[in-house]
């Protein structure tokens, strides 16, 4: 008899992303992300502040991560190395992350006929 609900095996969903069965995320999405958890691994009483139970385990809340990850990008983006952001960045930057709006690109001006 087949087991309907199979363990998952984590390799295999990492094959799936090569054979077409799911999007891969980008070397730079990775080295993104890597670099956004060191930094929550730097602010502890950040990572309780935005402590998740799931039964009887605490996980850092995906808001965090998601704001670190927004911090960590606008400096990556800026050229800062990833030495320089885990030692300038601090846990008022990311809280505040998610409250700056990027400015809108600029309408093109439209040429006008002359009447």
């Amino acid at each position: 008899m087949i087991d309907p609900d199979p363990p998952i095996d984590l390799e295999s969903e990492e094959v799936d992303w090569h054979n077409g069965d799911g999007e891969s995320p980008d070397n730079s999405a990775l080295n993104s992300l890597q670099l956004a958890h060191r930094v929550i691994a730097k602010f502890p009483e950040l990572a309780k502040r935005y402590q998740k139970f799931i039964g009887t385990a605490a996980v850092v809340s995906t808001a965090l991560i998601v704001l670190s990850s927004i911090a960590v990008t606008r400096r990556l983006h800026k050229g800062e190395s990833p030495e320089h952001i885990l030692a300038e960045i601090t846990p008022d930057e990311i809280e505040n992350a998610g409250k700056h709006r990027p400015d809108k690109p600029g309408k093109p001006e439209k040429n006008r006929p002359a009447h």
